[in-house]
């Protein structure tokens, strides 16, 4: 069996236009009756294909419509992008429409099944989905292997890559034709259903922009090479993206576009969360914390610098240390290992990773999850954990930590923020010692907690509280475990 070009494949599985088989002088073949018998030629089989044939629209859709699931079969790279719920039931609906005598109502319910998972996933089309699938690059070795730096140019997956996007081209078909294709194959459905059930989105249409204006647009680094992946797109960011792909005739020539978007940004989770927590020896999307949370006070400021500046470094690709905190209940710890370093270092690319006390135990097997993302800066995060530690994670972490001897080691993309649980017992241990930056916190007096509760009512005033409203204050705090960050940050909440 030769081989067909690529543009020869695609031209096998498209509806005919001129009429003309790539490889034949004859007409494409196209589905007969079962009722005309079929006759042998001395060159071949005879279809019953008459020259001067027009195939009707109606054909050619139900054509294109039967080679969807042969054509999702093919996918080399991104078979992934069509495993999803959604992908699974668009298949499902398609195979059902070409299912021979299939019941109008199971025609429509696989649909209908759908056309309600990609509403519940929140996109506004058949499109939209499949090309952020594609940019989000999930159990997609190609994108790990390009986000690694491991793909060289002209190698030859980048033919398969080119040829999947081709086909992913064919298959992304607008929700239009796709309603339409359903009522031609649930005919029950009548054009009501059809013209319902060819949008998804729940935004208004938009109008077009006076003058001839055009949306802005968002600058994309097509070209130039990053030492560390960076932050996860914005939105606006996205939807470009995607155009950059959507906009080419033929979807293969954005295999650069794909390449420089797994180089800059990463793939799967960890390309659309910047706040992870490690779940069953996977990363699944983090809290990035509430409203009000990024405001940096002043009775912190001097620890802030500090973790920020060797946050920073570590951004860079420069030595910086691991960091233990610790401090009476509501002094501010979880404030400068979480908010605080997000607040410095989110536009820098960070990913963190919370980790609960109760996971302690598995504090090693989140640090060798992060180092398989070599060109992704982590930190990990785990707060109110009870010192000195003792037995098996004291162990792994003297064995891992710098200074260890231990064969597993750390690995160097990925640095420990350790938060102090308030009772706590903080002796230079062989645990402790592995931490090059230990932070205290403390109580406040009444003037800095003053000039905390101003802070927070009026960042750029924080110029101190009536002395009323300050003694009503400190006695509320008070009777809550004394003067700290968290108590004036609660008092606010309440005064609200």
């Amino acid at each position: 069996m030769h081989m067909l070009s690529q543009r020869s494949a695609r031209a096998l599985h498209a509806p005919a236009q001129s009429g003309r088989h790539p490889h034949s002088s004859r007409r494409v073949v196209r589905h007969r009756s079962a009722r005309t018998p079929l006759k042998v030629n001395a060159i071949g089989f005879d279809f019953g294909d008459n020259e001067a044939e027009v195939a009707s629209p109606v054909a050619e859709k139900k054509t294109k419509l039967s080679t969807i699931n042969t054509l999702a079969s093919s996918l080399l790279v991104f078979g992934p992008v069509l495993k999803g719920a959604v992908g699974e039931a668009f298949l499902a609906a398609m195979a059902i429409t070409n299912k021979y005598q299939a019941a109008n109502k199971d025609v429509l319910a696989a649909f209908g099944k759908f056309y309600n998972l990609l509403l519940t996933a929140g996109y506004d089309s058949w499109e939209d989905y499949l090309l952020d699938q594609i940019l989000l690059g999930r159990d997609n070795a190609f994108a790990r292997a390009v986000a690694q730096g491991n793909v060289e140019a002209g190698s030859p997956i980048l033919k398969a890559v080119a040829y999947d996007l081709d086909v992913l081209q064919q298959i992304c078909l607008p929700m239009s034709r796709l309603a339409e294709y359903i009522g031609d194959a649930a005919p029950i459905a009548g054009p009501y259903w059809v013209e319902a059930a060819s949008s998804v989105s729940t935004k208004a249409p938009k109008k077009a922009l006076s003058g001839g204006a055009s949306s802005p647009q968002i600058a994309m680094n097509m070209n130039m090479p990053s030492k560390y992946i960076g932050r996860p797109p914005t939105p606006d960011e996205l939807r470009e993206w995607r155009a950059a792909i959507q906009n080419k005739a033929e979807w293969s020539e954005a295999v650069p576009v794909l390449q420089q978007y797994y180089h800059l940004h990463g793939f799967g989770i960890t390309s659309r969360n910047t706040a992870l927590r490690w779940n069953k020896g996977a990363f699944e999307e983090g809290s990035e914390g509430g409203p009000g949370s990024s405001k940096v006070l002043s009775v912190l400021e001097q620890q802030q610098q500090t973790l920020a500046a060797n946050t920073l470094r570590f951004c860079e690709g420069l030595p910086a240390h691991h960091v233990l905190v610790a401090g009476p209940s509501g002094s501010g710890k979880s404030w400068l290992l979480w908010e605080s370093t997000l607040v410095a270092a989110k536009e820098r690319g960070i990913r963190i990773v919370e980790v609960s006390a109760s996971d302690l135990s598995g504090l090693l097997d989140v640090a060798r999850g992060a180092g398989r993302y070599p060109r992704l800066r982590f930190i990990i995060v785990a707060d109110n954990v009870n010192l000195p530690l003792s037995g098996t994670l004291a162990s792994d972490l003297m064995s891992a930590l710098p200074g260890g001897t231990g064969p597993a080691g750390w690995p160097s993309n990925t640095l420990l923020y350790m938060g102090a649980n308030p009772n706590s017992t903080i002796t230079y241990d062989p645990v402790v010692s592995r931490f090059g930056l230990v932070l205290t916190t403390g109580f406040l007096s009444e003037a800095e907690f003053g000039k905390a509760i101003s802070e927070l009512a009026d960042p750029a005033q924080g110029a101190g509280v009536p002395a009323a409203a300050l003694e009503k204050a400190v006695a509320w705090a008070k009777q809550r475990g004394g003067l700290t960050v968290g108590n004036a940050v609660r008092y606010m909440a309440q005064q609200q």
